[in-house]
């Protein structure tokens, strides 16, 4: 066979095999029956389906951060502004009103009063040292005061006759002291005082010895004139100074006599029955007033009237014997050791070496200022609640 007859058969094998090549996927196709064609079309919709899905998905989720990021920044700004409308706004309103109520409640109070100008001692006073006699001075307004009120306020008259000692005196750094003469007392309550526990059970107690006791509670003005330092929390010259410990007010005491160049002791904290003792100033009811808490206002800074703070000393009425804020403003240190009265058989929770405090605050129910009202702390203990006063024994 010629060359040309080679070279044809070689085309024709080559096309040949191509034809059978292309012909074989066709014949595959051709193959599968339509079951198949419909599940590898159903197959590749769900890859397809898939793919959308999570693109989806991922284009959901970052909607979804856009969204917690737009809703975070809207947070922050409303947190800001509202922050801002407390600051400048609320709080200045909010301690302009209560000021204004307080302004309100002192000029429906009952003013403190007096009663009559108690005659001038002069040179004729028997004075301890270091005290100096208020003139003119008076005596207590005696009007809505309980039963009782008028004979201790006569015993207080009588007895600064006969001693020539005044009813009221001042020591050198302006506290002021009303004189309380001995005498015996019902202490406690009786069971039907609404308020009371078991550790108030009565008994008769007394004060064997007259007192100098303190018109007011210690003011910060005047602590601050003999310990140097500031410590309330409430803040005004006139109010009476707290966040005092029992420490830190014996220590008063003892740097005050030193001041005045006395022996220790000739200023003190008052004990438990000296100071129901001048808190009654003569009376058994729950209060110097009576037994009906609703005319507490006028006695007492207590949760029905302070306004949510210690109040200045003074501003209400005192008792019979001159004394203001007995009930309530801030609760105060007495000398001695917590004990139970006699007769109260009640474990002693102090393992005897909590301090009695006294009179009720500023942040207590009226049932929790009554005359009878007993409380105790450890002698570390200090808060915008606890204060205290002195009282200056009489030789």
């Amino acid at each position: 066979m010629d060359k040309n007859g080679n070279n044809s058969k070689t085309a024709a094998a080559g096309r040949s095999e191509t034809s059978a090549k292309t012909a074989e996927p066709a014949a595959r196709l051709a193959a599968i029956d339509d079951r198949q064609l419909k599940k590898m079309a159903r197959r590749a919709k769900a890859q397809l389906k898939s793919r959308e899905t999570e693109s989806g998905q991922r284009s959901r989720r970052a909607r979804k951060k856009r969204r917690q990021r737009r809703v975070f920044i809207w947070l922050l700004e409303l947190a800001v502004l509202l922050a801002a409308l407390e600051f400048f706004i609320l709080t200045p309103r909010r301690v302009e009103r209560e000021a204004r109520e307080r302004r309100l409640r002192e000029a429906e109070a009952e003013p403190p009063g007096q009663g009559e100008e108690l005659p001038e001692l002069g040179e004729a006073a028997d004075l301890p040292a270091g005290l100096r006699e208020i003139a003119p001075a008076y005596s207590a307004a005696l009007d809505g005061l309980a039963s009782g009120s008028r004979s201790a306020q006569m015993a207080q008259l009588s007895y600064a006759r006969d001693r020539r000692l005044p009813v009221e005196v001042e020591n050198s750094v302006g506290m002021r002291f009303r004189l309380i003469p001995p005498g015996s007392f019902l202490m406690g309550s009786p069971e039907s005082e609404p308020g009371r526990w078991e550790g108030e059970k009565q008994h008769v107690a007394s004060v064997s010895a007259a007192l100098y006791f303190g018109k007011f509670e210690v003011t910060q003005e005047q602590w601050q004139s003999v310990m140097g330092t500031s410590p309330s929390y409430f803040r005004g010259t006139h109010r009476p100074v707290e966040e005092v410990t029992w420490n830190d007010a014996h220590k008063f005491t003892l740097r005050l006599a030193e001041m005045e160049g006395l022996e220790p002791g000739a200023y003190r904290l008052p004990t438990e029955a000296e100071w129901e003792y001048a808190a009654r100033a003569g009376t058994e009811t729950a209060f110097v007033f009576g037994d009906d808490p609703r005319r507490l206002r006028h006695f007492a800074a207590y949760i029905g009237s302070s306004g949510g703070e210690s109040q200045t000393v003074g501003r209400l009425r005192p008792n019979a014997y001159g004394l203001h804020d007995m009930h309530g403003n801030l609760w105060e240190w007495c000398l001695d050791i917590f004990r139970h009265y006699p007769g109260v058989d009640l474990p002693d929770p102090t393992r005897g070496q909590w301090r009695n405090i006294r009179g009720g605050n500023w942040n207590e129910p009226a049932r929790d200022c009554r005359s009878a009202t007993r409380n105790r702390l450890p002698p570390d203990s200090r808060g915008n609640l606890l204060g205290f006063r002195v009282v200056r024994p009489v030789p």
